[in-house]
């Protein structure tokens, strides 16, 4: 039986709710682009959670947290992909690596592209981000979506393209206005 220690300093534990909530979903989308699947990125963010969680006492406040939770989630990935070494592996370790070192490089600019669409997002009326919101829910189809609405799937596939529209013109006039590329 594996015994963990629970961080017992309210501050310190105030402190990595605060960051995993700043990092979290940053460290989620980091692992989409390492993981094969949704399902396989979904088990290994608990992973890295919990690990997070249990060594954050080895965090060097002050230092960045996300790229400290990025080295673990990293070896996550990698022990994942070694403990189901008979799956099919879509990319090899090399790729792996290649990938993320290219993240760790576009870090700031990765990240400033994230607060544009974030800030994009945010900007649309409350009907719109709900529905482009429930769209991307997982398992969530344009004709369920049509059904939880009661409109027809022909008007869900024109409110989403409209709101496509709008979010790439906010990203592309926001992106050229700051000069983020």
């Amino acid at each position: 039986m594996v015994h963990v220690t629970p961080m017992h300093a309210s501050p310190q534990r105030s402190e990595f709710v605060r960051l995993w909530m700043l990092h979290g979903q940053r460290i989620y989308a980091y692992l989409l682009t390492l993981a094969s699947n949704r399902a396989d990125a979904d088990e290994i963010y608990q992973d890295v959670g919990m690990t997070l969680w249990e060594k954050f006492d080895q965090f060097t406040p002050g230092t960045n947290f996300q790229a400290w939770a990025r080295r673990v989630a990293l070896n996550k990935v990698r022990s994942f992909r070694r403990l189901r070494h008979h799956q099919t592996i879509l990319c090899s370790p090399e790729f792996l690596d290649a990938v993320n070192q290219t993240i760790v490089e576009d870090a700031d600019l990765l990240d400033a592209q994230y607060q544009v669409w974030t800030d994009c997002l945010n900007k649309l009326p409350a009907r719109q981000k709900d529905l482009i919101e429930c769209r991307y829910r997982p398992g969530t189809t344009p004709k369920n979506l049509a059904q939880q609405t009661g409109r027809s799937l022909d008007a869900i596939y024109q409110a989403l393209s409209r709101i496509h529209r709008a979010l790439f013109e906010c990203v592309r006039k926001a992106t050229l206005g700051e000069g983020i590329s």
